[in-house]
């Protein structure tokens, strides 16, 4: 990924953000809206986080069919997704609460999301907002080779099949950023000394980030390989089922 240098226009930018501000004040005053969340937000984060951890609990607690195994799997993979766009985004905006710590306590819902916060605020809140939709600066366009999604990333032949199936690949998503993807930007951002905010110390970010994975995997593999009442090829198979169901939701509302 390129990383030249991207200047936006200075005239009268002053001005445009200064009635862009007022304009949107005046759109909530007017319409009485808080500019946090409000009862449905609250509502939202209860039925997806319901629908995240309730299945987790059923699984761990009651003997069940294979089906049924798989059905709890694929919910969770949707209150997954639920909590990653209903709950992680907006507190990581800021926008949850107007209490600066309950942002950040549901921010980091991220963890049990398989993401980390240091690297979601770079790629989300720094690239992908302020250089939106531009090649070799928003990430969200990154999908290495298999997948095309800018006219200016290089062209292969079998890209003319993408349509057909590319689907397939939207699930691999958020199993992605467990395994693979945090560490790769992790390493990416902190040498290019990008923050959301205060820079991190790299050590603890490091620590937070291998600690936090240590934790993920606990939860969702660790725990369940040892107390839930069903074999550990099941465990495996839910896993990645309720990973490929959170990818492919939130693949295709953010990517499509």
């Amino acid at each position: 990924m390129g990383h030249t240098t991207i200047k936006f226009p200075r005239a009268d930018k002053a001005q445009f953000f200064k009635t862009l501000n007022r304009r949107v004040n005046e759109y909530f005053k007017e319409n009485n809206l808080s500019k946090s969340g409000d009862w449905h937000l609250h509502l939202k984060t209860i039925i997806m986080f319901g629908l995240y951890l309730g299945p987790y609990v059923l699984l761990w607690t009651l003997p069940m069919s294979g089906w049924l195994q798989l059905f709890l799997s694929i919910l969770m993979g949707v209150g997954m997704a639920g909590v990653g766009m209903n709950v992680m985004h907006d507190a990581n905006h800021g926008a949850y609460s107007n209490v600066s710590w309950i942002n950040k306590l549901l921010g980091s819902s991220i963890y049990i999301l398989a993401g980390n916060v240091y690297n979601w605020q770079v790629q989300h809140n720094v690239l992908h907002h302020t250089y939106t939709n531009i090649h070799g600066h928003d990430e969200d366009l990154e999908a290495g080779r298999i997948l095309r999604f800018s006219e200016h990333a290089p062209w292969k032949r079998f890209h003319k099949f993408q349509h057909i199936y590319g689907v397939l690949f939207y699930g691999l998503l958020t199993i992605n950023w467990a395994i693979t993807a945090d560490f790769m930007q992790t390493q990416r951002y902190l040498k290019r000394k990008l923050s959301y905010g205060r820079f991190p110390n790299p050590w603890r970010q490091w620590a937070v980030l291998v600690a936090t994975k240590i934790l993920y995997a606990t939860i969702w593999l660790v725990i369940p390989m040892l107390f839930f009442p069903m074999a550990w090829w099941q465990i495996l198979i839910g896993f990645v089922v309720m990973h490929y169901t959170a990818g492919l939701i939130l693949s295709v509302v953010f990517q499509l």
